[in-house]
């Protein structure tokens, strides 16, 4: 009995932490976006990817001119929202290169974006929502012994998907406020217009 006591204890000694851990990577989500730039109009995400490739000097189209906050997201040509003002950046596959410390780093274009309006003909799906309606809008995975994927939606609310597996329905789908990560909604089952009026 002691045993399985200790092993019951154990347990939820594990999920407690996981859940805290969790929660600090929420919190850093919210200050944080993924590095980004605004060129001809069009948001190019980082990739993490450097890139082994030669940009002739007459290939370059521009520097970055203008930055914004890390947290905010760029809304003029030439601005990025993690620095590196007068860092080089030109055309390369489906994306640009961006000079950053001495190494072309690619910036994919940004691909669907999930919308508030997009949140909100998906939940009414309810509890049929699985993790394939959202493959096609870009997210960030930012889970630690669970799937948690980011999306982000506008300066006003991001939306957060975690569960056990992929193959499995999430534990939750959650509208988040972004100025507040405790005040949020599972869009299965809650109402958005209520939550969004609030």
């Amino acid at each position: 009995m002691k045993k399985i006591l200790s092993l019951v204890l154990i347990l939820f000694l594990i999920i407690a932490i996981t859940a805290c851990g969790n929660k600090e990577v929420e919190e850093k989500m919210l200050w944080d976006r993924i590095p980004m730039v605004m060129v001809e109009e069009q948001l190019y995400l980082d990739t993490g990817e450097k890139m082994p490739v030669e940009i002739d000097d007459s290939a370059i189209i521009g520097t970055i001119t203008s930055e914004v906050d890390g947290s905010e997201i760029p809304t003029q040509n030439g601005q990025s929202n993690f620095g590196c003002v007068g860092a080089a950046y030109a055309y390369c596959d489906d994306g640009i290169v961006v000079m950053i410390n001495n190494e072309w780093q690619f910036f994919r274009k940004e691909t669907d974006k999930l919308s508030l309006e997009k949140v909100i003909e998906l939940s009414k799906k309810g509890n049929e929502l699985s993790w394939e309606d959202f493959e096609k809008y870009h997210s960030i995975d930012i889970g630690s012994g669970l799937y948690i994927r980011h999306y982000d939606i506008d300066k006003n609310y991001y939306l957060l998907i975690g569960g056990g597996s992929i193959d499995e329905k999430p534990m939750y789908i959650r509208l988040v406020k972004a100025n507040n990560l405790d005040n949020y909604i599972d869009i299965r089952i809650d109402n958005i217009d209520d939550f969004i009026s609030k």
